[in-house]
């Protein structure tokens, strides 16, 4: 009974969000057709419509919070919500037609998004004594969990439906569950999330009977109410772990500090996730009265505060050696937030922490709004620093690039980082010194006189090997006698990878299957038939050995591999193999390849 009564209560729940966030639901139904577009058609390019449909949902989110937490007439909502739509349309005609592969946009609106999360998070508690910042917060994390649990069972349940009559009744479009399971995280988890978003005090409450008011205040305080599985994990498990950690991190500082130590690689990403959780921990703590929630509030902050400035320094002293990234942009950037966050703790009451929201919208507007958002930036930066590199090795004259070999091993290291970042982020076109068709892997050498290097070991390339089939020369590939083309990627890392992967096919109607097995760093390819008969194997390390050993003897341009260098034959008595090599990349901890098959039965 208890249970019917739950789920009744949470679709009931569903409904008033409907009519409570009726444009975020829209937003949300179009967001749920285009996934459906999107998965019918793979290729086509959505993501302008997706980003703009996700900006608007937010947009009308923390409008429908601006209006319960300020406003009582109606008139007031229905300008939010219009708004709310002419931001997102503004949106979509600022960010322009190419979305999908562009960095920036993606990186921009994935911190816009952000910040409208916080800001929907942090404005009921605005001037609020009964809901602070760290109750609101502590509400939208248990609304977070709970529908991934709820979702997750509901994805969980309609996959195994799903399978279960694909196996047993009759066969089912893979692409049907896709759409069930884009229903389910499209639709049902953001509707049943904002289901459980309480209403929170606001300007409508002096409208409001004291009685009636009484009753949702206790509804309200039921919401910040924290359960005691979150409590025990806090206090005893995620507190005593954090401390631990700490003093790991403040041995390990004071055990090494040095010069290197301020550039190592290592030491960022330590003080950033631990900002992070100090900062997540203490949020939550200011929900709960023990002793170690308290002595927690009393003491962490303060050691956050020299923690992350040596975050802030040793992520400054980088900028020395590469210049300022997008990425680095926003390591420097979260520096800040946290030493303001730390000071935030440190010396104020918890009622006072929804200053850090602010703090975290004003930097996140920074970050994206031109000409010193984090992209600008970065691009003008890497562009200027690469031009300092060229002018004190003597290699730009008269606004061209001249070849030259003999460039320090480290200055090599970083023209080679500098000149990737901006062909990736694809600024290649507003460097002046620069072919208008330069590709920094195919004409690298070329260009600057010297091979790709990324750092100082024992490949010729610094990091790794690696080998590029030059398609802008329109290679040409005689097919005849061949049965079939199998495209395989090849992929092994230290940290992660597929022992064994199999690709069935037909061939004159008479079933076979290719197996992919991992044989140490490199891949097996075997051809079986019907019968699991082995019917040739070969070892993709032979690839790797003769292309880097040609390209090393030879001499030919590894970023422009005609068809004739890219293309390996192996045979026996029953089959004839050709490999066709797209890309090659080797490292010490890495191998990848991306491989056309050619398969012919004899």
């Amino acid at each position: 009974m208890k249970f019917k009564e739950s789920l009744w209560k949470a679709y009931k729940g569903m409904g008033r969000s409907i009519s409570r966030y009726p444009l975020t639901v829209l937003f949300l139904i179009a967001v749920a057709v285009l996934n459906s577009f999107m998965i019918e058609n793979p290729r086509e390019d959505y993501a302008r419509y997706l980003f703009t449909f996700l900006v608007g949902a937010m947009l009308s989110i923390v409008g429908q919070m601006i209006y319960e937490r300020f406003f009582t007439q109606l008139n007031a909502r229905y300008l939010l919500m219009g708004g709310a739509v002419l931001l997102a349309t503004g949106y979509y005609f600022a960010v322009g037609p190419q979305t999908l592969y562009n960095i920036a946009i993606s990186v921009k609106t994935g911190v816009a998004l952000f910040a409208l999360m916080i800001a929907f998070i942090w404005i009921p508690s605005i001037k609020s004594v009964k809901a602070p910042f760290h109750r609101s917060f502590l509400s939208a994390l248990k609304a977070f969990f709970t529908t991934i649990l709820f979702s997750g069972v509901l994805a969980a349940g309609i996959s195994a439906i799903f399978y279960a009559t694909d196996y047993l009744l009759f066969n089912i479009d893979y692409k049907m569950l896709t759409h069930l399971l884009n229903i389910v995280g499209s639709l049902f988890a953001p509707i049943y999330f904002l289901s459980m978003t309480p209403m929170y005090p606001g300007k409508r409450e002096e409208m409001i009977p004291d009685e009636a008011w009484a009753k949702r205040g206790e509804t309200l305080e039921r919401q910040f109410i924290v359960p005691r599985f979150l409590e025990v994990l806090i206090s005893y498990i995620i507190i005593p772990l954090t401390a631990i950690y700490t003093l790991i991190l403040v041995v390990y500082v004071v055990m090494n500090i040095r010069g290197e130590f301020w550039t190592d690689n290592l030491l960022e990403p330590l003080l950033v996730s631990y900002a992070i959780i100090v900062i997540i921990v203490y949020i939550l703590a200011c929900n709960l009265e023990n002793k170690f929630a308290d002595l927690f509030r009393k003491i962490f902050p303060k050691v956050l505060i020299p923690i992350v400035v040596f975050q802030t320094i040793a992520s400054f002293l980088k900028i020395r050696e590469m210049g300022v990234t997008h990425g680095r942009y926003y390591v420097i950037l979260f520096g800040i937030f946290a030493t303001i966050a730390g000071v935030i703790f440190s010396f104020m009451k918890p009622k006072h922490n929804g200053l850090i929201a602010i703090a975290l919208l004003a930097l996140s507007a920074i970050s994206i709004i031109p000409p010193i958002d984090a992209f600008t930036v970065s691009k003008n930066n890497q562009i200027g620093f690469l031009e300092q590199k060229l002018i004190e090795n003597d290699m730009l004259v008269n606004n061209a690039i001249v070849p030259k070999s003999d460039v320090s091993l480290s200055d090599k290291i970083v023209i080679t980082k500098v000149a990737s970042y901006i062909d990736n982020m694809g600024y290649n076109k507003e460097v002046a010194y620069l072919p208008s068709d330069f590709n920094v892997y195919s004409d690298f050498s070329d260009t600057y006189g010297f091979d790709m290097t990324y750092s100082e070991t024992d490949y010729p390339q610094g990091e790794g090997e690696f080998v590029y089939l030059n398609w802008d020369a329109d290679p040409v590939l005689g097919i005849a006698n061949f049965d079939v083309m199998v495209h395989q990627y090849l992929y092994y890392s230290e940290v992660e990878t597929s022992p064994v992967e199999t690709t069935d096919f037909e061939v004159d109607g008479q079933p076979y299957q290719l197996e992919k097995r991992l044989d140490g760093t490199y891949y097996v390819l075997t051809v079986k038939d019907a019968a699991g008969e082995e019917l040739i194997a070969y070892n993709t390390r032979e690839v790797y050995d003769t292309i880097f050993e040609e390209a090393a003897t030879s001499g030919f341009d590894k970023g422009n591999l005609t068809t004739e260098d890219a293309t390996i034959t192996t045979e026996n008595d029953q089959i004839r193999m050709n490999i066709l090599v797209n890309s090659l990349e080797r490292t010490p901890d890495f191998t990848g390849g991306d491989l056309y098959l050619f398969i012919e039965f004899k």
